[in-house]
């Protein structure tokens, strides 16, 4: 027997959230609640983490793995809504061996941070209390359990809000749900609960007030008031949601990134970002998103699972799967669909559409223009109104623009096909066949006249 193991409690089925979706799994600053709890007990030197969910196992694991979460992480089911104690028994029947210790807390708790957790457990090893409890003052208790101290100051008991005096609702001292046991103390009574309360639940509290009847001693922790809150419905879910994205605006500010206005910016847990970075007002930065140096987001910008490169500028716009490179510029009014690169110094503008396409280092798609499934070259500027026809009615074909190429006004290029490099198209030219170098192309459909392509080009 020996070392610490994980038990996060996520089988309630959060019935005031009004949802099919399990409780926990409500997502917030891009991750579902119990992600949040997982990535907090990730730092801890645990021997073992056991989700208890509810019948919806595979949903569960699903959702972690897709937050990262699927190593080292085990799910059993607690059969029914029995209550925190019977979640907590099952969960330790998921243990692969026994430990010296067990942290329990509630799934649905994402703001508890990993030095909270390891200062609760440096108290319980320090003080040699069979049980080491998490609490809070809040000016307003409703709804959490009280905690009731006794002579000296010790923890006597929790008392749940609907099975509490006038005086013990008076307390305002709470239970935040989160528990640290040392394991044969709890392995002995949390089989012993039993239902005898206003909810006819196991309550894991009642656990409390057996090791103190036992003689057993009970410490607590408290902690920061916000830190506790947890999720009971869709409003809990917002106020949750406004605190995570203070703390991670803070967290970010504090590495030197500028946030000009944090109440309207929405950067999820799992964005990194590059010092000397800007970040404008009713900007949304989600997913795997990383922004690089000096890199300016916003405003009215949404970038989702997206690299943006060093000095990069992404304005009014919607960028998506997409990797900008050093020195790029996006918007406004542009939609960067999934599988677009832009190579250094692109600029795509007003309302320019990508997907799945390549734009190389210098080249310019200024506006009112589409790019689907091409390849373009460095150097190339890309007229107004232009587009790639990529559909054929049966597949997806692409389309190679070269280096230097100049595509004039509304010019429609007709996949699969290659324009060479310093050629050019006249305004309103259909495309349908491959363009020579240095030819242009011009009319409907285009004809070819060799050696009359990119003139900009050469005589820049």
């Amino acid at each position: 027997m020996g070392g610490i193991a994980g038990i996060v409690l996520a089988a309630g089925a959060g019935k005031r959230m009004h949802s099919e979706l399990p409780k926990v799994l409500h997502e917030v600053a891009g991750r579902p609640l119990v992600a949040h709890v997982l990535a907090a007990l990730e730092p801890l030197p645990l021997c073992d983490r056991v989700v208890v969910c509810s019948e919806r196992t595979d949903d569960m694991a699903a959702s972690c793995a897709g937050a990262g979460f699927a190593q080292g992480v085990s799910f059993v089911v607690q059969e029914g809504a029995r209550g925190t104690a019977d979640a907590l028994r099952v969960g330790l029947t998921g243990l692969e061996r026994a430990p010296e210790t067990v942290l329990a807390m509630n799934g649905a708790t994402p703001l508890v941070r990993s030095e909270t957790l390891s200062a609760l457990l440096s108290t319980h090893r320090e003080t040699g209390a069979a049980a080491t409890l998490l609490t809070a003052e809040l000016a307003n208790p409703t709804p959490y359990g009280r905690i009731v101290r006794g002579f000296g100051d010790e923890v006597e008991k929790i008392v749940e809000e609907r099975d509490a005096t006038e005086l013990e609702r008076s307390i305002t001292e709470v239970n935040a749900g989160v528990y640290i046991f040392s394991y044969p103390a709890v392995k002995r009574f949390v089989g012993e609960v039993d239902r005898a309360n206003a909810q006819g639940e196991y309550y894991i509290t009642d656990i409390i007030g057996m090791l103190r009847s036992a003689g057993e001693r009970v410490v607590a922790l408290r902690t920061d008031a916000d830190e506790i809150k947890g999720v009971k419905s869709r409003a809990h879910l917002a106020e949750v949601g406004e605190l995570m994205r203070a703390r991670i605006a803070a967290r970010w500010m504090g590495e030197g990134v500028t946030i000009v206005d944090p109440r309207t910016t929405y950067i999820d847990s799992t964005v990194t970002i590059a010092p000397d970075a800007l970040i404008q007002p009713f900007s949304f930065l989600e997913g795997a998103t990383s922004v690089g140096r000096r890199a300016e987001v916003g405003p009215q910008a949404r970038v989702m699972n997206s690299v943006l490169g060093e000095d990069s500028v992404v304005s009014f716009a919607v960028v998506r799967d997409s990797e900008l490179g050093p020195q790029t510029s996006v918007g406004p009014f542009a939609s960067v669909r999934p599988g677009t690169k832009l190579g250094r110094g692109a600029h795509l503008g007003s309302f320019v559409e990508t997907k799945n396409t390549t734009v190389g280092e210098n080249s310019k798609v200024p506006h009112l223009s589409y790019l689907g499934d091409a390849d373009v070259g460095r150097g190339v500027n890309v007229g107004a109104g232009s587009i790639t026809g990529n559909w054929d009615g049966r597949g997806k074909h692409r389309t190679v623009i070269e280096d230097d190429v100049y595509i004039s006004s509304n010019t429609t290029m007709v996949a699969p096909v290659r324009i060479g490099k310093g050629a050019a198209t006249g305004a309103g030219a259909v495309v349908r066949q491959d363009v020579p170098p240095e030819a242009l192309a011009v009319g409907v459909p285009a004809r070819m006249i060799e050696g009359k392509g990119n003139k900009m080009a050469k005589e820049a």
